[in-house]
Order: C-alpha cells, then sequence, then structure tokens
C-alpha cells in the first residue's frame, strides 16, 4: 500500500486544507489521476512477489483485490480526516480493520466448513470494500460543486515531488519500526523477540489513540490556518496539540503500564514476560517521545518544510544504528529499546529546532517592509 500510493496522499491533503470548498473537487481529481499514474507503473510491479516466490500464484487474485481495496479504503478514510469527518473517519476504521474480523468469527462459530483461509480473504474484502463505499459517498457530497477541471500537469509534477520526499521519510519511519525486531532477535534470541513483540504492540497502541483522538481532530485545522496566515490561531492549535498530544500518551501509557502484571502478563503465564516489565516501560516512554515529537512534524507540515522531516527522518535511522551498535553487548535485550528512545527524541529535537527556524523566518519576512 505505501508503494502503489507513493504517500501522494501527503500533497493533495495539504492543497485540500488550502483551497476554498469549490476548488475541492479540483484536488480530488488530480488526487485520482496521480493515482491511476501511480497504479499504472507500480501495481504490475507487484507481480514479482509471487514471480520471486514469496507468495504463492494462486493467492495472487487475493492479494491484488485486497491491496487495490484496502489502499482505496485508506485514501477516503483520510480525506474524511482532511475534511474534518474525523467521527465518520473513525466509524469508516472501524468496519475496514476490525469489525468483519467478527463476522469472518461468527461464520467460523456456526459452520466449521469456513473454518479457511479463504473465509478470511473474503470477509477482509467485504470490510474493505464496504469502508470504502461508505466513505465514498460522504467524500462525494462533500466535494460538491463537481466540474471537469483540465489537467494540471504543474501541479501533479509537484505533487510527485513532494510524495516522493514522504515516501522516503515514511520508509525510514518505517525502518525504524521493523529493524527493532531484527536486531531482538540476534541479539536475544527468538524467546525474548516474543516478549518484544508483544510489548512493542502494547506501546504501539498508545500511538494509535494518539493519533486518533488527538492529531486526527486537529492537525487538518492547524495546515487550514497556518495556509491562512491566521498565527493567533496557529499558536493556539499548537498549545492544543502539545498539551492533549502529551497529556494523552502519559495517561493512557501509564494505564498500559501499571494494568499489565494483572492482565496480560497473568494470561500468558510466562515468567519471562514478568521479568521484563522495564523493556515496556521503556517502550512507553518511546511512544510519550513520538507523540511529542509529532506536534512539531505537523507544525512543519502545515508551513511545507518537507526537506526538515525528510532530514529528520534519516538521521534518526543513523541515531538508532549507532545506538543498538554500541549497547549490544552492555544490554542485549534492552538494547534496542534505548536505541529506539534516542532515535525518536533526535527526531523530535531536530523537528522543534527546525520549527522554530521557520517560524522566525516567517515572521522576520511578515515583519519586513514591502521593496
Amino acid at each position: 500500500m505505501l508503494v502503489i500510493g507513493g504517500d501522494y496522499y501527503t500533497y493533495s491533503q495539504r492543497e485540500l486544507l488550502s483551497e476554498t470548498k469549490d476548488r475541492w473537487s479540483f484536488v480530488l481529481q488530480h488526487h485520482s489521476i496521480a493515482a491511476a499514474l501511480l497504479y499504472f507503473v507500480l501495481l504490475p510491479a507487484q507481480l514479482l512477489i509471487f514471480v520471486f516466490d514469496l507468495l504463492p500464484w494462486h493467492l495472487a487474485g487475493w492479494f491484488f483485490a485486497l491491496l487495490v481495496a484496502e489502499h482505496g479504503a485508506q485514501e477516503i478514510n483520510r480525506l474524511l480526516v482532511a475534511m474534518q469527518r474525523q467521527i465518520l473517519a473513525s466509524l469508516v476504521l472501524l468496519v475496514r480493520m476490525g469489525l468483519w474480523v467478527w463476522v469472518a468469527l461468527g461464520l467460523m462459530w456456526i459452520n466449521p466448513s469456513y473454518r479457511q483461509i479463504e473465509t478470511v480473504f473474503a470477509a477482509w474484502l467485504v470490510g474493505a470494500l464496504l469502508a470504502a463505499a461508505a466513505g465514498f459517498v460522504v467524500v462525494w457530497r462533500e466535494g460538491r460543486p463537481w466540474r471537469s477541471w483540465p489537467v494540471d500537469w504543474t501541479w501533479l509534477r509537484k505533487g510527485f515531488a513532494v510524495a516522493l520526499l514522504y515516501l522516503i521519510a515514511t520508509t525510514s519511519f518505517r525502518s525504524l519500526m521493523t529493524f527493532d525486531r531484527y536486531f531482538v532477535e540476534a541479539l536475544a534470541g527468538q524467546d525474548y523477540l516474543g516478549v518484544y513483540v508483544l510489548y512493542i504492540g502494547m506501546a504501539m497502541a498508545v500511538i494509535s489513540v494518539v493519533d486518533a483522538g488527538v492529531f486526527f481532530f486537529l492537525y487538518p485545522k492547524l495546515v487550514a490556518a497556518q495556509r491562512q496566515d491566521d498565527m493567533v490561531q496557529v499558536r493556539k492549535l499548537m498549545k492544543e496539540l502539545t498539551i492533549w498530544a502529551l497529556g494523552v500518551s502519559i495517561v493512557i501509557g501509564l494505564l498500559v503500564g501499571l494494568f499489565a502484571p494483572w492482565t496480560v502478563v497473568t494470561w500468558i503465564g510466562n515468567p519471562l514476560y514478568a521479568e521484563h516489565l522495564h523493556v515496556l516501560w521503556l517502550l512507553l516512554l518511546m511512544a510519550v517521545i513520538y507523540a511529542l515529537g509529532m506536534v512539531a512534524h505537523y507544525g512543519l507540515y502545515a508551513h511545507g518544510a518537507d526537506k526538515s522531516i525528510l532530514f529528520a527522518h534519516i538521521s534518526s535511522l543513523l541515531v538508532f544504528f549507532t545506538a543498538v551498535t554500541l549497547l549490544a553487548n552492555l544490554l542485549p535485550f534492552e538494547a534496542t529499546a534505548v536505541a529506539l528512545n534516542l532515535g525518536f527524541a533526535w527526531m523530535g529535537m531536530l523537528k522543534y529546532l527546525r520549527l522554530r527556524k521557520v517560524r522566525l523566518t516567517a515572521s522576520a519576512e511578515a515583519s519586513s517592509p514591502t521593496q
């Protein structure tokens, strides 16, 4: 989904929030053209997954159907957030990501013949299609008045340039959250990897709550205010983002950490999990650092300081790898969690410093006399 989407939404969403509603159809139409071009080039390339036997050929039909349906539903969900229909976006996300699972479980419980992988694929596909269809109806209504716009190739090319920066930045971020598993397995072993995967999942749940409960509601307003040069509103929203992101991440993180010994650890019954609860706390701290850094991220995004975001993400990878290397022998299991904290702290610090510089530059330009 990351590959075929090309992160083009990062450009089109910001443009949507910068335009008056009578030009939303222009942005939506051009985003659709960009998506079609990306599909034309990148979708056939996914056949390499089957050519190199990463997946068997008999799953190709399911794979491409799910890929397109999931990507379409995801893009519509993002549009709903940008259009400030966050509650509906959350409902669409619920249908796409979870509701279909219970339908599949019900079918398997009623009729054992449904207990096969095709049932899961079919329920997953229906869930994604229903989510996309429900969201599409709202996007269609919000995008009115519709008209046919001539293709603006300059707009599209600029979008591809911006999207490429974010694609690299997103890949860097995803790399942090992928290589960590490999490092834990290499340094500590399979048993400890199981502990780590459970605890990183709990920490990522905190991040998901902050994203859905804070950022999805406030960042569209921040981008719109920035594009309108309403600096009073920008400062107000940045303050709200900071307070809510920090507050929610700390509260949810504390709840997860305090209840972990009586819930997950007790249910699993493996003493290895209880012995390493301190790693969970390290990862919950990482979630708080991440949430705080995302405040500056959205500030830079609203300003259009895309290269600053790219540099912060790439350099954080170097910090992460360096920290793991230095701590590998001293703290074989904890090294990865500590390195994630350092990587996200570095990323957030760079974003805050760059945001401060961007603001000072913008203020200086605004206060300088017109020549």
